[in-house]
């Protein structure tokens, strides 16, 4: 059910991403192409991905390059991409996702990917559902999409939704008169990719109408492309990181402290900040390291609420950590032994225990243990507890390991603070809601001592107890039993 009439206006403008091989780019055309959505209405745009100036989009156009404006570039510009598709539409080429934005005529704006396709109904259900409802965006689901926004249909969506932020990509209608009345924009100092978030994020939070529309599929994605972002920092790390600053802003600009702020910032944590605090620091010039880990630690100063913080998965809040701390060596260092290892370093391991004489018949418990964590006492306070202790019963100094990974944790605990029996106790460490007990090495031997309690003595005897932890004896001396005669006969 168009609503452009006679007037020539289109009813959506698809700007369509030409980057990659012309398979692609003919498998979306064609797509457009065949939709029910008379072809006059539909009016595309291809632009490259990359901001202004530096906008591939495949091999075969230019070189790689995008071609320019004006006749030549139009007649260049088709000859290269499936000129028999184009030549189907009201078609040109501005150099960037901003640029066509500006130059869009049609009353809604779609963005698609090369080699993402949409479903032959996909325009027309779109279109009547945002001019119905009276929708400034509407949802398209994806084909094979189980997120909890798709389970069904529904219109005046809350921007609280269920599933809502984990959604930003720019498979979306949207209506162009706020977007011109309000000038949103793409970054064009961003890849497109990257700068989609910030856009998508400012039109719902300016929405009169948000519709969710899951009775079709009406997108279906490349096996070459997300249905969201790319978040493959590698070789765009410093661009993924100013598209998620930019998108984190428009959220601190929207919405108050809160459930709501927090909701959109949890996702853009979980997943923006996953891969930027991950294996492409160690592929990057130290310059651009140190760059993007100044921009990191504003993100985290400015929007990692502890709320947000608590239900980010425990390697990542741990990298977040030394983020928050300023320690890009200790960030580097997890980051290594995450990559050498497959989990974060959240373990430590007890080194050896042991009596130590501290006076005449006097002794101390001696505990040595390592974490692969560097500078671990800076990341909060307290970092290792003793259990199955009485509060302050040992003193536990932290130090950098001897060959400098990780940190040395030293215990010490007079054999008086242990009463006369067996006490389990074991060492954890706590950090950021994570805990986990300092492994004691199988078979680890017994160590046996003798001191004194007043005057009397007693047997000391620490190993471990068959779990994870150790188990201290304390026993007095004397005279042993003898074994009672058998009754006589």
């Amino acid at each position: 059910m168009s609503a452009s009439g006679t007037t020539g206006t289109p009813d959506v403008t698809v700007v369509l991403s030409a980057r990659g091989p012309e398979p692609r780019l003919t498998r979306s055309l064609d797509s457009l192409a065949g939709q029910t959505l008379e072809l006059d209405r539909i009016e595309v745009l291809l632009v490259g991905d990359g901001p202004a100036g530096d906008s591939p989009v495949g091999d075969s156009l230019a070189g790689g390059g995008l071609v320019g404006d004006g006749p030549a570039g139009d007649e260049a510009f088709r000859d290269a991409c499936a000129a028999e598709q184009l030549e189907r539409f009201s078609a040109s080429h501005p150099a960037t996702v901003g640029a066509a934005v500006a130059r869009a005529r049609g009353r809604y704006l779609l963005f698609l990917r090369s080699g993402d396709f949409l479903g032959r109904e996909a325009l027309t259900r779109l279109v009547d559902a945002a001019d119905i409802h009276g929708s400034d965006v509407v949802y398209a689901k994806t084909a094979g999409a189980t997120g909890a926004l798709f389970a069904r249909t529904g219109h005046r969506v809350p921007h609280d939704a269920s599933g809502l932020p984990w959604e930003l990509s720019g498979t979306k209608l949207f209506r162009r008169e706020p977007v011109e009345r309000h000038g949103l924009r793409f970054a064009d100092e961003i890849p497109a990719a990257f700068a989609v978030q910030a856009f998508t994020l400012e039109a719902l939070f300016r929405a009169r109408g948000i519709s969710v529309l899951a009775d079709y599929d009406y997108c279906f994605a490349s096996r070459a492309s997300n249905t969201d972002t790319d978040t493959d920092p590698a070789p765009g790390i410093e661009d993924l990181l100013r598209g998620t600053a930019a998108a984190m802003a428009v959220t601190a600009r929207f919405t108050e402290p809160g459930r709501l702020r927090d909701g959109f910032h949890h996702r853009h944590f979980a997943r923006e900040l996953d891969p930027l605090t991950g294996p492409a620091l160690l592929d990057v010039a130290e310059p651009v390291r140190r760059r993007v880990f100044a921009g990191l630690r504003r993100l985290v100063t400015d929007h990692l609420s502890d709320a947000v913080l608590t239900r980010l998965p425990p390697g990542l809040r741990l990298r977040l950590s030394y983020v928050r701390a300023g320690d890009l060596p200790g960030l580097v260092s997890v980051v290594r032994y995450e990559a050498g290892h497959g989990v974060p370093p959240l373990r430590t391991d007890l080194v050896s225990a042991g009596w130590r004489r501290t006076g005449p018949a006097r002794h101390t418990l001696v505990l040595t243990a390592r974490s692969p964590l560097p500078g671990l006492g800076a990341l909060a306070e307290a970092p290792v507890r003793l259990t199955g202790t009485r509060p302050g019963a040992g003193r536990i100094v932290l130090r950098p390991a001897p060959d400098g990974c990780g940190t040395e944790i030293e215990v010490r605990i007079p054999a008086d603070a242990f009463p006369p029996g067996r006490t389990r106790f074991g060492l954890r460490t706590a950090l950021l809601g994570t805990e986990h007990q300092a492994t004691v090495p199988a078979g680890a031997p017994p160590r046996r001592a003798h001191g004194l309690r007043g005057l009397r003595p007693y047997r000391l005897h620490v190993a471990a107890d068959g779990t994870r932890g150790l188990v201290v004896a304390v026993a007095p001396l004397g005279r042993r039993q003898q074994p009672r005669s058998a009754p006589a006969t």
